[in-house]
């Protein structure tokens, strides 16, 4: 008897913990549906009293009239999936070597190298942000996507750094001193034995490394300025005016900005879970 309202209790709690999760989300797209006059009935109701697509037209710049900050989310969408993406290959490739140096190359100081990279994550980036405009500034590297490339990968490569890493320790070396002894470089055996032996923790950290890129809005607002390199969620952001905001085309913008966080967790969500359940991120 105690065990079944123990389960009854533990599945009350994750089906709560669920709904709580999971109710803002459907009231931004309840109301990325709406049209802005019909805001104010949609929040006695859980559908959109006239069900509408336009806002999702004009956030992809293809409606006629667009509200003048919506066109601009179609361009933004394009500038972070290629920040997003760059940073998150950079970052991995940079990562394996650097996780393969401290466990297997028995590096100088390997240990201090180690824990210089987990101190670099006490560190909150919002202090970083003056420094970093002012350094670009003097170099002419202000609203540039290759700036905030660079920058997104300093700040997650000690992350996937200390996630690889972790991965590689629990590794058995065996394997990896019977392909030196049979001629292997190391450059082989990491690709070829190491990498595909961690792709739950590759995978794992690309996942966090992605949405880190994808998300990121403090750095991006200080530094961009211009369509050239400003990203999704600081377009995103422009939709709240002095006057009037736009909240279902904001909402519209916002669910669009999800599809492919979620697309690319779902795609490896097995690496994901693997990657968790083996201790991946586990010091």
């Amino acid at each position: 008897m105690a065990h079944t309202f123990y389960k009854m209790s533990v599945i009350i709690v994750i089906l709560a913990a669920v709904f709580v999760s999971v109710i803002p989300i459907y009231w931004v797209l309840v109301t990325s549906f709406s049209l802005d006059v019909d805001l104010m009935k949609t929040s006695h109701s859980w559908f959109p009293p006239r069900p509408t697509v336009k806002n999702y037209r004009d956030a992809l710049g293809i409606g006629q009239g667009m509200y003048s900050v919506a066109s601009q989310v179609k361009v933004t969408l394009f500038n972070s999936t290629v920040i997003s993406f760059s940073v998150t290959g950079i970052t991995l490739i940079l990562a394996i070597m650097a996780a393969y140096a401290i466990e297997r190359l028995r590096v100088p100081l390997r240990g201090y190298v180690s824990f210089f990279v987990l101190l670099t994550q006490m560190l909150p980036p919002i202090i970083l942000v003056i420094p970093i405009y002012l350094s670009l500034a003097r170099f002419g590297m202000l609203d540039r996507k290759v700036s905030l490339t660079f920058i997104y990968i300093a700040l997650n490569l000690p992350f996937a750094i200390w996630i690889i890493s972790s991965y590689f320790r629990r590794l058995p070396i065996s394997v990896e001193e019977a392909a030196i002894i049979d001629g292997c470089s190391h450059v082989r055996v990491l690709w070829n034995i190491l990498v595909p032996m961690s792709k739950p923790a590759i995978f794992t950290s690309g996942i966090f490394v992605f949405l880190s890129a994808w998300n990121e809005f403090i750095i991006a607002l200080v530094l961009t300025s211009s369509l050239k390199a400003k990203t999704l969620p600081i377009s995103i952001s422009e939709f709240m005016g002095r006057f009037y905001t736009n909240y279902p085309l904001m909402c519209a913008a916002g669910i669009v900005s999800m599809v492919p966080p979620i697309i690319f967790a779902a795609l490896f969500q097995n690496f994901l879970i693997e990657g968790l359940a083996k201790g991946a991120v586990k010091e």
